[in-house]
């Protein structure tokens, strides 16, 4: 459903004192040689192949002590990461809220994605999950309360604050049609945010 999603690798690799842009080097030429006919660039931490318009993000990383791991922070430097405890969170945030959270970010990041980005992905996603939910019972109510609590800045491009006061409107009037039991207008519109 996101011509942009990709699937995300860390590929850990043997430490040996080299900078993080050695490590993206060395992916590359792994890359070039297996996947000839394939697009390989560079983007920043990591070497983006592309196999039949599915983009795979490889990132270097090295094991640090204790088990945790580094990847590139720039081309010079590394920095901590846990790739399990957002895996983790996320985990526990949807058996918590009845298995409800994933098929939620799904459908925001793809109105995301339908409306030319107005938000990061990831940092959607992220935001997402430190939701309340507290009187949410179906994915509409949980859907709903992603739109009720997304918040304008006003240094923003003129597009983005439109795209997100569209969605409230849509929001506020599927809520009314169902209020005066205009159950298929409601669906109508709903469509509007999510065809």
């Amino acid at each position: 459903m996101d011509e942009k999603s990709d699937i995300d690798y860390m590929v850990v690799l043997k430490e040996d004192g080299s900078v993080p842009q050695t490590y993206l080097n060395r992916i590359k030429r792994f890359a070039d040689k297996y996947y000839s006919t394939s697009e390989i660039k560079q983007s920043n931490p990591s070497m983006v192949l592309e196999l039949n318009h599915i983009k795979f993000d490889l990132v270097p990383a090295i094991q640090s002590w204790g088990g945790s791991y580094q990847i590139p922070k720039g081309s010079e430097g590394w920095q901590d990461t846990n790739p399990n405890d957002y895996k983790s969170t996320l985990t526990e945030i949807n058996k918590n809220n009845s298995s409800q959270i994933k098929p939620t970010i799904r459908l925001a990041k793809y109105w995301n994605a339908k409306n030319h980005y107005v938000f990061d992905s990831f940092g959607l996603e992220k935001w997402l999950i430190g939701l309340s939910y507290l009187s949410c019972t179906n994915l509409k109510d949980y859907l709903f309360t992603v739109f009720d609590n997304l918040s304008i800045s006003n240094d923003w491009a003129q597009w983005r604050k439109d795209n997100v006061n569209r969605a409230k409107l849509i929001v506020k009037n599927v809520r009314d049609y169902e209020r005066l039991g205009m159950a298929p207008t409601a669906e109508s519109e709903i469509k509007k945010l999510i065809p």
